[in-house]
């Protein structure tokens, strides 16, 4: 089973819906979604088990649906069900694995209250648990550094290559985004948040401009700071060279129009980040700062790495990138050869029986 915020719009969420997809021959699950939202509306609509809980923290409901139905083992998502574990773990009798998503320090940066607030309660909930499953190899190093006691398993991310479709062509996206043939497109498929680093990224983009006039940076997705990066671009009069697409439904057509993607994350919890297994499958090379285990997963044959999370490095990627032209292609290859023999969702769900085998034979 796992618990999980209905309201998750996230990456943690499309994590769980995975796990839970009825493809999945090696175990059976069901959601637990605390509360309405993005995630209970997909849940209801896609092929997977769920059930609505309520969102209080002492949550007997829950304790008892796990105990009639004869539940194997619990797997808790997000802060709010690492707390939330706290309270009840004395009243569960089977075992219960926390999945870290993410860096817990870094959950509640876009709120200075939360930050304060929640942090230190994520924390202590996070603690909570004996078992630890991991999105990347990053995660569980920092809580072996941050003295979290219990096993730690790494189960990566995966993409199910089956579903992953492109409805429109390369010039037909260009020719709906008014891009020209001859131009060479930066993508970034990220939310606007600061741990995404946009303004770095623009402040790059527009070095670059000065240099070559031929280029374009397109964004993907939305979020609280947009406002703030449009002004960016008012200022710099980058009106004519940067496109905001906002959230679109499926991000590899965009991607699939670019010549080469970009990942300039402060920090990133699953490894690789879906926007990586994404640009793999349409063969498009990346543009990656050192997370979510990319520098591992990733090398000089696949991509090129930002030594820093300064706008000056991630310039310095980018010239050397369009400077490459002529094997970007032979990169995007490389990358999905990467995302194909590492990354399926066949690998995934082995990864987590497996961890899961480990954790109930103790």
């Amino acid at each position: 089973m796992h618990i999980i915020s209905g309201n998750d719009n996230g990456g943690g969420g499309n994590h769980v819906l995975n796990i839970c997809n009825k493809d999945n021959r090696k175990f059976e699950n069901i959601i637990g979604c605390l509360g309405e939202g993005p995630l209970y509306s997909k849940a209801k609509i896609m092929d997977v088990n769920y059930k609505l809980f309520s969102k209080k923290l002492n949550n007997m409901e829950l304790v008892n649906f796990i105990k009639v139905n004869s539940i194997s083992i619990v797997n808790f998502h997000g802060a709010k069900p690492f707390l939330m574990h706290l309270l009840i773990k004395s009243k569960l009798k089977v075992p219960t694995v926390a999945v870290v998503h993410s860096d817990f320090r870094y959950d509640f940066l876009n709120d200075k209250i939360k930050y304060f607030i929640f942090t230190p309660l994520s924390i202590k909930g996070l603690k909570s648990f004996n078992n630890y499953i991991c999105v990347s190899n990053n995660l569980k190093d920092l809580l072996e550094e941050k003295n979290f006691l219990g096993s730690k398993a790494v189960v990566n991310n995966g993409i199910d290559i089956r579903k992953a479709s492109i409805a429109t062509s390369s010039e037909g996206m260009r020719n709906d985004l008014k891009l020209n043939p001859q131009d060479f497109v930066y993508v970034m498929v990220a939310r606007f948040h600061p741990i995404k680093n946009h303004r770095q990224v623009i402040m790059a983009f527009r070095k670059l401009t000065f240099e070559f006039k031929d280029i374009k940076l397109l964004l993907v997705g939305d979020g609280y700071l947009r406002a703030e990066i449009e002004k960016m671009i008012v200022h710099f009069e980058l009106e004519n060279k940067v496109i905001l697409s906002g959230n679109v439904e499926n991000p590899m057509e965009y991607i699939n129009c670019a010549n080469v993607s970009v990942l300039a994350s402060l920090s990133e919890g699953g490894a690789p980040p879906l926007t990586v297994l994404e640009s793999g499958l349409v063969k498009k090379p990346l543009i990656y700062t050192k997370v979510g285990d990319l520098e591992c997963i990733l090398d000089n044959n696949s991509g090129y790495r930002v030594n820093h999370y300064n706008h000056e490095s991630i310039y310095n990627a980018m010239k050397q990138a369009y400077l490459d032209k002529n094997n970007l292609n032979l990169k995007g290859e490389n990358l999905n050869n990467i995302v194909l023999n590492n990354f399926t969702m066949e690998k995934f769900w082995e990864r987590y029986f497996k961890s899961y085998h480990s954790i109930l034979k103790k």
